[in-house]
């Protein structure tokens, strides 16, 4: 019988994010870590969108001209250091509402 075990796995940080980036050789959104990050929020938020109403509305563009994984990485390098303890996902969430084409 296997055993189920639970592992803490703590938020990837702001600056732990931009740590990643700055060992990057070339693009930071080249990197696959980084690609897989990024990608991985990008199919979570978008299947809450479409298969569910737990999100209310974040964005109102066609995700294939939103949800472009360079352009998101740069936003999430761009931002102020006050958010370097932050849970870097909340960046992705800060582009989707400044780019996201809502109007609030």
């Amino acid at each position: 019988m296997l055993g189920l075990y639970t592992t803490s796995a703590p938020a990837l940080t702001v600056q732990q994010f931009s740590d990643i980036c700055a060992s990057a050789p070339g693009e930071c959104s080249e990197l696959p870590v980084i690609q897989a990050y990024v990608g991985g929020a990008l199919d979570l938020l978008a299947t809450l969108d479409e298969q569910t109403e737990y999100l209310e509305t974040l964005y109102c563009k066609e995700p294939q001209k939103l949800f472009d994984v360079a352009a998101i990485v740069r936003f999430m390098q761009q931002q102020p250091e006050q958010f370097a303890n932050s849970n870097a996902m909340l960046l992705l969430i800060r582009y989707f509402e400044q780019y996201g084409g809502c109007e609030k």
